[in-house]
Formats: structure tokens, C-alpha cells, sequence
């Protein structure tokens, strides 16, 4: 008797380490997905406010509601730590998030302009 509960307890104890490592953290991508929208921005020509939507799919398409542009379709992807957008306003960005993944903050590598986002729920 005293075997068969040495022999359980083992088998679970086993069973528990090797069950913790099933949990996996967010994947970075999934940190991007979903809809996102732009701080207020003034347009030059009325001094009209606006924002433009942002929206990240999993399948690594990618969508921008810009003024007076409409819906613009592309291709998005992470590649050494930085997020590349492949659309009608191709570019190369580092980024961060915070509060809890709910802001993202994209820089420019080529000019330097920074874009901060919120996620939509």
C-alpha cells in the first residue's frame, strides 16, 4: 500500500513539472493585434481635428483608416525586434507598449516620428 503511494505521488509530481511549462506567455504579435486608434491629430488644411484607425490581424494583414485616404490595406510583420508595415505608407518602426499592452508607441526608423496608439476594446 505504502508503495502504490510513493508510486502516485511520484508519477504526480512529475506530472505538475512537466504540465508547467504548457503555459506559454503572449506571443509579441499578439501584443499588435486588434484596433487601434491615433491621438488627435489637427488637419493643416482646415484645422480640423481627426483620428486615423489602426488595425493589426493575425494573419499579418494590416488596415489604416486615414483621412481623406479611406481604407488602406497592407502587409505587417516583426523582424529583429522591429515592426515592418508594408502598405501605401511602407515603414520600419521600434516600438514599446505600456499600460498594460493597452498603449503603443511607434517610432519611425527613418525619420524619427513617434505615433502613440490606444487599443480599442
Amino acid at each position: 500500500m505504502q508503495k502504490q503511494f510513493v508510486t502516485i505521488t511520484i508519477f504526480l509530481f512529475l506530472l505538475t513539472i512537466s504540465l508547467t511549462g504548457c503555459t506559454q506567455p503572449t506571443s509579441e504579435k499578439n501584443k499588435f493585434v486588434g484596433t487601434w486608434i491615433t491621438q488627435v491629430k489637427t488637419n493643416p488644411m482646415d484645422d480640423s481635428n481627426y483620428t486615423d484607425t489602426v488595425t493589426f490581424f493575425a494573419n499579418g494583414s494590416y488596415e489604416t483608416t486615414s483621412l481623406g485616404i479611406g481604407h488602406i490595406p497592407g502587409r505587417w510583420d516583426l523582424q529583429n525586434g522591429k515592426l515592418l508595415i508594408d502598405t501605401y505608407y511602407p515603414g520600419t518602426y521600434q516600438y514599446s507598449f505600456s499600460k498594460n499592452n493597452t498603449i503603443l508607441t511607434l517610432t519611425s526608423v527613418s525619420g524619427g516620428d513617434i505615433e502613440t496608439l490606444t487599443k480599442q476594446k
